[in-house]
C-alpha cells in the first residue's frame, strides 16, 4: 500500500474547501460561527502556502477562528441585531411612543390612550414608581403581554 504524504498543495485544497463549506453553512445557518471558522480557514491557507507545518496551521486556525467567537462575534451580534424604529413592527413598533393616561396610571393599573386605541397600563417599575396623574403625556418603554408599561414624559 502506498502511503499518502500531505504536501503543501493538499493542504492548501484542504484549507479551501474548509473555507467554502463553513462559508456555505455560515449563510445557511445565519449565527456567524461558520463564518469564522471560515476566516480561521483562510488563516489556515495561508500559512499553509507559506509551507508552515501542519500543526502550525491548525493552530492558526483555532487560534483566528476562537478570537472572532470571543472578541468580534458578541459586537457583531449586538449591532446586527438592531432593528431602527422604522422597521419594526407588532408590539416593538409601539415602544417609545406617546400615550395619553386616560385615568390614574400606577405600578399595578391604569389605561392609556395609544395610538387611537385604549390599552391597559402601568408604570415601568424600573423607571418610576410615582403615580401618574390623568390626561398626562407618557412614553412607553415596553409592552408586557397586553399592558403598556410607561413611564411620564413631563
Amino acid at each position: 500500500m502506498r502511503k499518502m504524504r500531505i504536501t503543501v498543495v493538499n493542504m492548501i485544497w484542504f484549507w479551501g474547501l474548509t473555507a467554502g463549506l463553513a462559508l456555505g453553512l455560515e449563510f445557511a445557518t445565519t449565527t456567524l460561527y461558520f463564518g469564522l471558522l471560515a476566516v480561521g480557514a483562510t488563516g489556515g491557507l495561508a500559512v499553509s502556502a507559506l509551507g508552515a507545518p501542519v500543526a502550525v496551521q491548525v493552530l492558526v486556525t483555532a487560534g483566528i477562528t476562537l478570537f472572532g467567537i470571543i472578541a468580534i462575534r458578541p459586537f457583531a451580534i449586538k449591532r446586527f441585531a438592531r432593528v431602527p424604529i422604522g422597521a419594526r413592527t407588532g408590539v416593538d413598533a409601539l415602544v417609545g411612543s406617546e400615550a395619553l393616561t386616560l385615568g390614574a396610571v400606577t405600578l399595578h393599573q391604569g389605561q392609556v390612550k395609544l395610538k387611537g386605541e385604549v390599552w391597559s397600563a402601568r408604570l415601568d417599575p424600573d423607571l418610576t414608581s410615582e403615580p401618574i396623574e390623568p390626561n398626562s403625556k407618557v412614553s412607553i418603554s415596553r409592552i408586557d403581554g397586553a399592558t403598556a408599561l410607561v413611564f411620564p414624559l413631563d
